[in-house]
């Protein structure tokens, strides 16, 4: 384990730090909002009124141990000692590379859903419903199976996709389809919402009546953003991918009709 000094305030003065910093906004009533990192096991804010000295401490008005959230950011709230204080954000990490995250559809849905899906656009909570699971069919048997529900329709994943998944880059996010129409088109085949922008990754149509493997890598390289089809920065992406409220998979590939299955989805990180 190692500790990581994430970003420094001063108290009462409002401050908007660069997104590589912590903290992200510390205001008068010492309401302290910070960027969570990966794999941290705990955080705690400490103060020094000597930016000279090593005398930081976690004492009162600092905090410790604070549980993270994997939401992207959380807001604490410290007591402001004295105009002259500072604070900084502290996070004990785990070396370790975050674990790989699995969807077989063996038994049921696992909690993914039918989706509207974004079509290249930015829709911060899209509408959601419950996705049917497949048992008699699958690769191997065991899937979800949606159709035209939306007027573009796609699945969405369950919390455990979602929140900070910074350490996935560099990943893939692979997953098995089974398309019985196509207009064999090219269409945003996965959507990430980042809450205040999302990314979308165009992709061929996969063939009707087989199943087709589709790896979509988890860097800026092939990744539009949504609204304005302009290239996806590294720094958008990272962004985008630490912050998660949403990873949709498009089911619509047909102009009418559409009946699709999915497996296999996992998310690895490098």
């Amino acid at each position: 384990m190692k500790q990581l000094v994430l970003g420094l305030a001063l108290a009462v003065m409002p401050v908007a730090q660069a997104n590589d910093l912590a903290i992200i906004t510390f205001d008068r009533a010492g309401r302290l909002t910070f960027q969570e990192v990966p794999a941290a096991l705990s955080y705690r804010v400490e103060w020094t009124t000597n930016l000279s000295s090593p005398a930081w401490s976690s004492e009162p008005p600092g905090l410790f141990a604070i549980v993270p959230l994997g939401a992207g950011s959380q807001t604490v709230t410290v007591g402001v000692a004295q105009a002259s204080c500072f604070y900084r954000v502290v996070a004990t990490v785990t070396n370790r590379p975050p674990e790989a995250l699995a969807s077989t559809f063996d038994l049921d849905s696992e909690a993914w859903r039918i989706v509207s899906y974004p079509f290249r656009s930015h829709s911060p909570s899209p509408a959601t419903q419950t996705l049917p699971h497949d048992s008699s069919f699958g690769n191997p048997a065991g899937s979800v199976r949606v159709g035209d529900v939306y007027a573009e329709t796609g699945i969405a994943a369950p919390a455990a996709y979602l929140g900070s998944k910074a350490g996935f880059y560099g990943g893939e996010l692979v997953y098995d389809i089974y398309l019985r129409y196509t207009d064999a088109v090219t269409y945003p085949a996965v959507v990430l919402n980042g809450g205040s922008m999302s990314l979308y990754y165009d992709a061929p149509s996969p063939p009707v009546n087989a199943w087709q493997r589709r790896v979509v890598p988890l860097t800026e390289a092939g990744w539009k953003v949504c609204g304005t089809g302009a290239d996806a920065t590294e720094s958008e992406f990272k962004n985008v991918l630490g912050s998660l409220v949403g990873l949709y998979i498009y089911t619509e590939w047909h102009t009418g009709a559409d009946d699709t299955n999915v497996d296999n989805i996992t998310l690895t990180p490098p």
